[in-house]
């Protein structure tokens, strides 16, 4: 399987020094890395990619979250969506994820789940492929968030299932990932020191790959017969170690388990 890291580890800053960061996933074993759209969106395509390929490195997913079809977050000519493809393409992305689908009314549900659907179907047309990540709310009245995107966010959308949050919804991560078989693209592997709801978000508890309660080992096994060919990505969002040394122990716990 390809082994990617997620960067958020490095913090927000990480953009003013990615040429230290993406020493470190190197040096740790990964293949490749997903950034943040907003940590990228103002950097130079060409000085990113040399740099990317100073230490071997595939920039194979970016990440985004809000109102896709809303001019005003991107250059106010076009969609959001649109700039982010734009971005993608020049860096020679192929997958995109999305995240954060809430609602308050049936009808703005309704009208999310269409942004997503159209979001995708836009995507694939420049060779992308958008994948929707998971949190703990998704999960929430028997996974209802979900299994509507699954049935309403048409076929050109795919998962980046995120195990942690699943767990730490009180999902079955094995169902879930059952019921996402077959539309996986990248598996969000992220650990987690105590149990909970997921209602306490601003009070991450991650810790590095193995050393928390969720079933990682149970994930891998799955993960290695059932997604060959997608990415399994260490996302750890904070950690008490210095972030080189948690990439570094969240790389070994995935090419100890997936290879």
């Amino acid at each position: 399987m390809h082994i990617g890291c997620q960067t958020i580890t490095f913090g927000d800053d990480q953009h003013q020094h990615f040429g230290s960061v993406f020493a470190s996933v190197s040096k740790a074993g990964y293949e490749g890395v997903e950034i943040g759209y907003r940590r990228i969106a103002d950097c130079d395509p060409s000085h990113l990619r040399e740099l990317l390929d100073q230490h071997s490195l595939q920039l194979f997913a970016s990440h985004i979250g809000g109102n896709l079809e809303d001019a005003d977050q991107a250059d106010g000519e076009r969609s959001l969506v649109e700039d982010v493809l734009y971005c993608l393409q020049k860096l020679g992305v192929g997958i995109l994820m999305y995240s954060g689908l809430k609602f308050d009314t049936e009808d703005q549900f309704n009208s999310d789940l269409a942004m997503i659907r159209r979001a995708a179907q836009r995507a694939a047309q420049q060779g992308i492929r958008l994948l929707y990540h998971n949190h703990y709310w998704e999960m929430r009245d028997d996974a209802r968030i979900l299994r509507a995107l699954l049935e309403e966010g048409g076929d050109d959308l795919g998962f980046c299932p995120d195990v942690g949050w699943i767990f730490k919804a009180g999902a079955g991560v094995t169902q879930t990932l059952e019921l996402l078989r077959g539309r996986i693209g990248v598996v969000h592997f992220k650990d987690f020191a105590f149990p909970g709801t997921g209602e306490e978000y601003e009070l991450c508890d991650t810790v590095e790959l193995g050393r928390g309660i969720v079933p990682l080992d149970e994930v891998a096994e799955w993960v290695f017969e059932h997604t060959p060919d997608a990415w399994a990505v260490a996302e750890q969002d904070i950690s008490v170690l210095e972030p080189a040394m948690a990439v570094r122990e969240n790389a070994a716990y995935l090419t100890k388990s997936l290879r």
